[in-house]
């Protein structure tokens, strides 16, 4: 038969097959879907459990409808009927959130053997998944000894390969990645130095809340010994904006420390806690005596030089950034600051040629071209200015040309976020110094 009537009697039939289904029940299952959703979002299983059985009676192959009502029957306490419906859905094509809720539901009513099954499942296929990871160890203790024993060797592996990719994602500034391996690696190892480290990992991952709460349960557990993890914690404090306990903390901190030159380190970070509280002469001061604790320590200096700066001490603030870069030249963004600062005194040539070496230790420092354009533009140099824009678009389209330009772009995005990461004005203190070398 040709192929052309093979392909119009399979049309047939599938119009036979739709014009069988009235129209009414396609638009009540979908309704229902919509309404069942809702009442998930809202917490409310009564309504859910109806509107997903209204899903199931004209779909009864749905998967969402058969992991959304055996969730709400979870939830009102109907678990042998939550695991009939899970169990119903073919292991091939069960979704992560139904294996998860399977292996819940077995653990609810007392199926130790099955619910562990079920997680060494999950993590047989994604050894990272951090909930099936931490549920299979919180199950441990209704174990037997010699299952106990197994599972607790199959975890150690995984938390040492997740500890690794973990290290691997830091190599590249993943630091989302990172955090995720890492929990898992902590949900095991649970040393202070590892915990530190994803509490670390959070706060340049930018979630503020969960690296907190790290620290807090160092404290609760007493762990919290060390003045450079008090100092972490004083940093994390900071983030969730609990001014208060971050003043106590990074206070504790300097009162511990056993040298000078950890007590330099955290007046830093006490300056910039205090900058963040818009005690700007205060944090001066601090700044200044972490320079007479260690007068090589450059984040301080930097710190010193932005501070007399946002207090218009422009003289001071050149004095400093000439001095950090007499060591550091290829610093863009003391160049492109120093530039500011000079031109804020109106002090065109030297502000032009601050911008110039701004531009020259980071091609792709836009501010640098930006604030040279505009100062060009003050000067009433129209052409300089439009030719300054024109090198930058240029190089910008030489990157989207280039064979490796996705590769190109990463780096440059996570270049860009660690230039303007506050996290690194302050001192952190990993166990690893991997956890911060793309940052310091």
């Amino acid at each position: 038969m040709p192929r052309f009537h093979q392909f119009f009697r399979l049309l047939i039939s599938l119009a036979l097959v739709f014009a069988s289904i009235p129209v009414a029940a396609l638009a009540d299952t979908t309704d229902s879907l919509v309404q069942a959703r809702a009442a998930m979002q809202t917490k409310d299983w009564s309504a859910a459990n109806y509107e997903w059985r209204q899903v199931l009676s004209t779909d009864p192959d749905n998967i969402e409808a058969k992991v959304g009502l055996a969730q709400s029957l979870f939830n009102t306490k109907f678990y042998d009927e939550s695991i009939t419906l899970l169990e119903s859905i073919p292991p091939q094509k069960r979704p992560l959130v139904a294996s998860l809720g399977l292996a819940r539901t077995y653990a609810i009513v007392q199926d130790y053997l099955k619910s562990r099954n079920e997680y060494i499942a999950i993590l047989r296929t994604n050894p990272y998944e951090v909930n099936a990871f931490m549920e299979l160890k919180a199950l441990e203790p209704k174990l037997t000894e010699p299952e106990r024993k197994a599972i607790e060797s199959n975890l150690a592996k995984i938390a040492k390969m997740a500890q690794a990719k973990g290290s691997q994602a830091l190599d590249e500034a993943r630091y989302q990645d990172a955090a995720r391996y890492y929990e898992v690696a902590a949900a095991q190892l649970k040393t202070v130095g590892i915990i530190n480290d994803y509490a670390i990992i959070l706060l340049l991952a930018g979630d503020y809340s969960k690296a907190h709460q790290q620290f807090m349960l160092l404290r609760s557990k007493n762990k919290m010994g060390f003045s450079e993890v008090t100092s972490n914690a004083s940093i994390a404090s900071l983030s969730v904006g609990n001014l208060a306990e971050a003043k106590k903390e990074i206070l504790d901190a300097i009162k511990d420390a056993p040298s000078d030159k950890l007590k330099a380190q955290l007046y830093n970070n006490m300056g910039f806690i205090l900058e963040m509280s818009r005690k700007r002469t205060d944090a001066k001061f601090a700044y200044q005596h972490a320079l007479a604790l260690n007068p090589n320590l450059v984040t301080a200096r930097k710190n010193l030089a932005f501070v007399l700066q946002a207090n218009q001490d422009y003289a001071e603030a050149i004095q400093e950034y000439q001095e950090i870069l007499k060591k550091h030249p290829k610093d863009s963004e003391l160049w492109n600051r120093l530039g500011f600062v000079y031109e804020l005194q109106y002090k065109s040539k030297p502000a032009v040629a601050a911008y110039k070496k701004a531009i020259a230790a980071d091609p792709r420092n836009k501010d640098s071209y930006y604030n040279l354009a505009l100062l060009y533009k003050k000067m009433n140099r129209m052409k300089e200015a439009n030719e300054t824009l024109k090198t930058y678009m240029e190089g910008l389209y030489a990157d989207l040309e280039s064979q490796n330009s996705s590769a190109q772009e990463q780096n440059k995005v996570q270049g860009a976020a660690a230039e303007k990461n506050p996290l690194k004005y302050v001192v952190l203190f990993p166990s690893s110094p991997k956890v911060t070398a793309k940052l310091q």
